[in-house]
């Protein structure tokens, strides 16, 4: 796009802003145009700008601007930077206005296509807005309790954000080969970030150790128990430590601890390159084995780990063969509900996995969560659901 046509389109916006000319404003705009901004929200098409600017102008009718820099201008894309100035007078977010003065510094990130704005996100700092609205306001307390509303949800929003980013980091890379097996695995949260955890790792000796668990509980104090587990595990694990060794530490750790009615299930397993499955189970659901001999369930170990202090762990080795499946899962995929709230269930799980048991792991998880999502078909789901799925493939 030439630059002289969008420096015509941007002086024709100021303009209009200058005028509160909201109609001169929204004609700046493409008719199926997206507008992002944290006081407008995402609105789609320019009748809605519209209204988004008349409401603005309302509720601040002495708002002005004050533009810093000339835009940046690359191809069909701008960003210009401004500062925005004015006074609550006449009510923000439809509550009575606070008479309180704001400015706030914003930067909008444009894209133009033939001359119109097709989509433009504005980035500001509403949580500073905010504050200064609510701030010191005698004549509008109701209100001024209003924004403090907001002003603490947005911060609470954020940082829920922050630590569901913390928590898909924690995760491992969602496929892996090692020698002589190939894994994929995936977890989805029911909430901004769940109670599930998943891990694996090399060990010496060629050996390759993993885990998968669930937390009781839901939400922030499920998801650090989570990743305090996840970390107890990273550092036992040891190719000269037994599965049950590994658990029964991490047991006593967690009582030791004293988190009330926190606990976790887990199954930890450690395969070595000739295909010898150790596991413990510490009461998760019993991970599957599918393979020339029909399905073995693991479900050799003891409690959930975090309840007792003496707790007794046992562990199991078997042995896989050429083109053996393991699956591994948490209680949130079988028992996903659909409509008519019947959960999904281990049969057709099973049913799922024999189908495409040909599959390379990544491909058969694909249609194992397919499956799971045309179940649920957008049901609402109150627990996380965590899969892996391991194909052993070499025998040494």
């Amino acid at each position: 796009m030439a630059v002289d046509t969008t420096a015509a389109l941007l002086d024709r916006w100021r303009k209009a802003w200058a005028r509160r000319d909201v109609v001169a404003l929204a004609s700046t705009y493409a008719e199926n145009c997206v507008l992002e901004s944290p006081t407008f929200g995402t609105v789609i098409g320019r009748d809605a700008v519209q209204r988004a600017f008349h409401n603005w102008f309302t509720a601040f009718p002495d708002a002005s601007v004050e533009f810093a820099d000339a835009p940046i201008v690359t191809g069909d894309r701008v960003v210009q930077s401004l500062t925005a100035v004015g006074t609550d007078t006449g009510g923000f977010l439809g509550q009575s206005p606070t008479g309180r003065p704001f400015r706030v510094f914003v930067v909008l990130l444009y894209h133009i296509v033939d001359g119109r704005i097709v989509h433009e996100r504005r980035v500001l700092d509403i949580t500073g807005l905010l504050l200064q609205l609510a701030r010191g306001d005698n004549r509008a307390p109701e209100t001024s309790r209003v924004y403090r509303g907001v002003l603490e949800a947005t911060r609470l929003e954020h940082e829920m954000k922050i630590a569901a980013e913390i928590q898909r980091g924690l995760f491992p890379a969602p496929h892996y080969k090692g020698a002589g097996f190939e894994l994929a695995a995936t977890s989805l949260p029911c909430r901004a970030i769940g109670g599930d955890f998943l891990d694996y790792f090399d060990l010496a000796d060629g050996k390759f150790g993993f885990v998968l668990g669930d937390v009781a509980g839901k939400g922030p104090p499920a998801a650090l128990l989570a990743a305090k587990i996840q970390g107890m595990l990273a550092a036992y694990s040891d190719a000269t430590r037994t599965p049950s060794e590994t658990v029964t530490l991490v047991n006593r750790e967690l009582v030791r601890r004293v988190l009330e009615s926190r606990f976790a299930t887990l199954l930890y397993g450690v395969l070595s390159a000739d295909g010898r499955l150790t596991y413990c189970n510490a009461g998760h659901n019993p991970a599957l084995i599918l393979g020339r001999c029909g399905v073995h369930q693991l479900a050799s170990g003891g409690v959930p780990v975090g309840l007792f202090t003496d707790s007794v762990f046992e562990e199991e080795t078997v042995q896989l063969d050429q083109d053996d499946v393991l699956v591994v899962f948490s209680d949130g995929v079988v028992e996903s509900l659909n409509r008519d709230h019947a959960e999904f269930g281990e049969e057709r799980l099973l049913s799922s996995i024999t189908a495409h048991r040909h599959l390379p792991p990544a491909l058969l998880l694909d249609r194992v969560m397919t499956t799971i999502h045309e179940f649920a078909a957008n049901t609402e789901q109150h627990d996380d659901i965590t899969t892996l799925i391991l194909r052993y493939s070499t025998q040494r």
